[in-house]
């Protein structure tokens, strides 16, 4: 697996140079994959491409795997030019900005193309994947040791091959969650600093039903000692260079994806519990705080605030579960209510 992740990577790597280089006239062209392999694969009709070194250099490279590779390279290459462009024009962090590099190496990841490149047994516990050994592209069985129940609730697509420290395959599964019913409840959710959550199932004349608070004090607690390591040790430094506490902003950071996570699950569960289709959050999308000294405690605090991972969270599940939410503007005199429909509203005041 990790020969095919290499093989991969080193294909992307030397087809970017490619269209990077005859990007005007791939533009243009009618269907660029098209013009890509025209460039690099022979065929009966294409017997001379240009860039022959493909040829010799990737033996009996898969298609899908080609064609997923010019879709990488493309977003790639549009996204360095985009850049550039507004490096031109002035758009910069400062006056002396240096102008952004192409990087050709990206830590992307093999598609592995239902039927082409890998196939499962009706159980999921095999996967047959097509893999390169250094020589040859050939098949090879490997057992598949945990599969989430929700993959069997839709339409599995084709996987990505990603290896870290272990291997996994990340599959894409098609679902179509019916609606849940309305009962006229709804769930109110304030995110806060001093507190994680706040629920509240409000019925359509203002009764609350139930309340929740959602505070994980244990992970917050270990996310604040890795904070306060970062202003300790930035106390003692007189210029803070680059990368500097990677470790525990790392660690920070897998803590926070952690608490949104559980938080966004529990959340959700007591939403549904309670009957209710619809989750109103504050529209914080945007919103940056602004208080506290430089290397303060309070600055921190604002740093790591996950509002807007945990927002992004909640809508995925409801949105599995078949619920909405809705988004709110969270300061103002107006105040929100059911109308007859079942559906929010907002009244002025």
């Amino acid at each position: 697996m990790r020969l095919t992740l290499a093989e991969y990577r080193q294909f992307c790597r030397a087809l970017s140079v490619v269209v990077l280089t005859n990007w005007p006239s791939l533009q243009q062209a009618p269907s660029f994959a098209t013009a890509v392999e025209r460039l690099m694969h022979p065929t009966a009709k294409n017997p001379s491409p240009r860039h022959r070194y493909f040829i010799r250099r990737f033996y009996k490279f898969p298609s899908y795997l080609r064609r997923a590779a010019i879709e990488f390279v493309k977003g790639q290459v549009s996204s360095y030019l985009t850049r550039y462009r507004a490096w031109q024009v002035g758009e910069r962090k400062h006056r002396h900005a240096r102008p952004p590099r192409f990087n050709p190496v990206a830590g992307c990841y093999p598609v592995m193309y239902r039927g082409q490149l890998v196939k499962f047994d009706t159980e999921f516990t095999t996967a047959s994947l097509k893999l390169w050994d250094g020589k040859e592209w050939l098949w090879h069985d490997v057992a598949i040791k945990a599969v989430r129940q929700r993959h069997r609730l839709g339409t599995v697509k084709s996987p990505t091959l990603v290896l870290n420290r272990r291997c996994h395959l990340a599959v894409p599964v098609a679902m179509a969650p019916e609606a849940l019913p309305d009962q006229q409840h709804a769930c109110a959710v304030d995110v806060g600093i001093n507190t994680l959550a706040t629920a509240s199932i409000v019925t359509p004349d203002g009764t609350v039903v139930a309340r929740r608070f959602f505070h994980p004090a244990a992970d917050i607690d270990r996310r604040d000692k890795r904070a306060t390591l970062i202003r300790r040790k930035a106390r003692k430094t007189a210029k803070l260079c680059r990368g500097f506490g990677r470790t525990w902003y790392r660690k920070a950071q897998h803590i926070n994806e952690h608490m949104a996570q559980q938080t966004s699950r529990r959340l959700v569960d007591f939403a549904l519990t309670h009957g209710a289709d619809v989750i109103v959050l504050e529209d914080l999308k945007g919103w940056r705080p602004k208080a506290g000294k430089k290397r303060s405690g309070l600055r921190q605090r604002f740093h790591h605030w996950l509002h807007r991972r945990l927002a992004t969270l909640i809508e995925q599940k409801m949105a599995e579960a078949g619920g909405r939410v809705v988004t709110v503007y969270p300061r103002g005199t107006s105040s929100w209510a059911f109308d007859g429909s079942g559906r929010i509203k907002r009244d002025k005041a």
